[in-house]
């Protein structure tokens, strides 16, 4: 696993050709472009932009990036631009979809549609990648953004997608720290129960090369001292690759928390669907759009 972003942007612009297609759906959005030109400055990304021509071509001047390369699929007002992204990518014209300015709802319905999207699966979830100080290597997170309560069934389906991500970022035998707050499990506590069917799963080979601990704490995953010192006895105690959150809100705030430390990095995107799909908030910072860009430039 890369130790940091750094790491992870070397290898990708030393195996980069062409860059990677960024179909932007809601083009006139000045963030958004302002990342997503500057992925292109970078090497690993060319802009695709959806939106009405003369606004987007607009912004784009004000903004000092009218000399760049780069396309634009005119798109009218009142019109859902996410469904011409889709089209794109059906026409082989774009490797991921960006959100833009538009919401959420919308960006989705078409990528969802059943007969003409990009859901063949029939699941799709959020995972994030972050650089978190005093971590050793860059450290992936479960579903903060789409599905509020995952049953054990959607945990599994979580973890997979999540440990194929993870491979494709060069991991070839993720761990998986299935997060709770005490180490026992307990029938109180459901997702005490279900992070130890999980770590069952695993040993009978669910999870191909995967491995998941669990029921863990927070501290022992990330920590091998609390580990010592509280006698937790795993190998994988102090050094997973992904956090398994036992719901939205969970990962929701601790992803809140490490983001107010300005020396961590986060990046986030949609998985599970044909392509991924960077999904930030539209709060997020100029650093968490360009690293969603570039994680989704080496998942697609």
């Amino acid at each position: 696993m890369y130790r940091n972003y750094d790491e992870l942007m070397k290898e990708v612009l030393s195996h980069t050709g062409k860059p990677k297609k960024a179909v932007v759906a809601g083009a006139d959005d000045e963030h958004v472009l302002e990342a997503v030109f500057l992925a292109q400055e970078k090497g690993f990304a060319y802009p695709v932009l959806i939106g009405e021509e003369e606004t987007v071509t607009r912004m784009v001047r004000e903004l000092g990036f009218a000399d760049r390369p780069y396309e634009i699929v005119s798109c009218d007002n009142g019109v859902n631009s996410s469904e011409a992204a889709v089209k794109l990518i059906h026409d082989k014209r774009g490797d991921f979809i960006v959100k833009g300015k538009l919401e959420t709802r919308e960006l989705l319905k078409p990528i969802l549609n059943k007969q003409t999207g990009l859901n063949k699966n029939g699941f799709i979830t959020h995972f994030g990648l972050m650089q978190i100080k005093n971590y050793h290597k860059l450290l992936a997170i479960s579903d903060c953004a789409v599905i509020p309560y995952p049953t054990l069934e959607d945990k599994k389906k979580i973890i997979k997608a999540g440990m194929e991500a993870l491979q494709k970022l060069g991991c070839e035998k993720p761990v998986v720290g299935a997060l709770c707050a005490v180490e026992t499990v307990s029938e109180k506590m459901p997702e005490t129960v279900e992070a130890k069917a999980l770590e069952e799963m695993a040993k009978e080979g669910e999870f191909g090369t995967g491995i998941v601990v669990g029921p863990i704490s927070y501290d022992l995953a990330t920590r091998k001292e609390s580990a010592k010192i509280k006698g937790y006895d795993s190998e994988y105690a102090g050094d997973v690759d992904m956090l398994l959150v036992p719901q939205m809100v969970t990962g929701n705030v601790m992803s809140k928390i490490w983001n107010a430390d300005s020396e961590n990095i986060l990046a986030g995107c949609l998985i599970g669907a044909d392509i991924p799909i960077v999904l930030t908030s539209r709060s997020a910072s100029m650093s968490e759009k360009l690293h969603s860009i570039l994680l989704c430039n080496i998942l697609s």
